[in-house]
């Protein structure tokens, strides 16, 4: 099983591509999210919620030809810097593939550019997505993480950096999506018990 922590360093480390974090209830969620955050913390992200075709276009079809016009006219050396600084992470909303999902496939490309795209998507939905984004989907290969079998493990640097609670942008986010979030409280007590481990320790996992 994998754990937040290792979802975290493999987009840190590959800089590009499409990441799928998948979720059953927002307890977990929320869970792999302060961890991926807390890893991540010097990579900006914009965090989006798509609910319709109509708020995909207006959320994303301004970024995107903006990056390609900016890829257009990009010299030699500009090639060693990314067009988009911003790490994506979008968030689907339940039953809604269908007409999303398309949207996403051909913009396939552009998600993938570095620094990359991180997809929030419920499990009773990701099958529904894949048929109606397969372009897309071809690009997922191992990158597939649930945050329902992950594992509480994480580094003592990573539990330095960890927050009790999610940025205002993600809270709002939750909010629109299925059941009810973590509170505080209830954070605060998994972190008391699962404590972090030496990061010699967490390589090995």
């Amino acid at each position: 099983m994998a754990t937040a922590e290792q979802l975290a360093k493999s987009i840190s480390i590959e800089k590009r591509g499409i990441h799928v974090l998948l979720w059953n209830n927002q307890d977990d969620l929320v869970r792999s999210l302060l961890v991926l955050l807390a890893v991540l913390k010097d990579l900006p992200n914009s965090p989006l919620l798509l609910s319709s075709p109509e708020e995909s276009v207006r959320l994303l079809r301004p970024m995107f030809e903006l990056q390609s016009a900016l890829e257009e006219t990009l010299t030699e050396k500009d090639l060693l810097r990314p067009v988009r600084d911003i790490l994506l992470i979008i968030f689907l909303q339940q039953a809604t593939s269908h007409s999303i999902a398309p949207w996403l496939n051909g913009w396939r490309s552009a998600l993938a550019d570095e620094p990359g795209t991180l997809l929030v998507i419920r499990n009773a939905d990701f099958l529904d997505f894949q048929r109606f984004a397969p372009d897309l989907a071809s690009f997922f290969g191992p990158k597939i993480y649930d945050s329902s079998s992950m594992l509480s493990i994480w580094g003592e640097d990573t539990a330095r950096r960890m927050k009790t609670v999610l940025p205002n942008e993600f809270c709002m986010i939750l909010k629109e999506l299925p059941g009810p979030s973590p509170s505080k409280e209830e954070i605060e007590y998994w972190l008391k018990q699962h404590p972090p481990l030496k990061t010699e320790i967490v390589e090995e996992v």
